[in-house]
């Protein structure tokens, strides 16, 4: 059974892999939050377009669309799992972005 990161290789292109990689440790640690915000930024656009290939995958599969290609699309698991990692990642982010918000709003009593 391939692990999540050979897995993530064969979904993800280079510029997400990038993306993802980057928002594991120790790598995350090492971000300053101007950098943690634009990764964020491009991790919802690349999420947002692999749903929506995903969505458009799904409605070629049921005949509600016409095919984007040659043949219409006969399974979507890949869009899916793509959409899945990168979500995974986004919360990752979330998660330092919440942990370095509380940390710099805390104040000693």
């Amino acid at each position: 059974m391939p692990t999540k990161a050979e897995s993530e290789n064969r979904l993800l292109n280079a510029g997400e892999l990038e993306l993802v990689n980057a928002t594991r440790e120790p790598e995350i640690g090492a971000l300053s939050l101007e950098q943690l915000k634009s990764i964020s930024r491009r991790l919802r656009e690349a999420h947002a377009k692999a749903r929506d290939i995903a969505a458009r995958q799904q409605r070629e599969m049921r005949g509600k669309a016409d095919p984007h290609g040659i043949r219409p699309a006969a399974d979507n698991t890949g869009s899916l799992a793509k959409s899945q990692a990168i979500l995974e990642a986004m919360q990752r982010l979330d998660a330092e972005l919440l942990r370095r918000g509380e940390a710099g709003s805390s104040t000693p009593e």
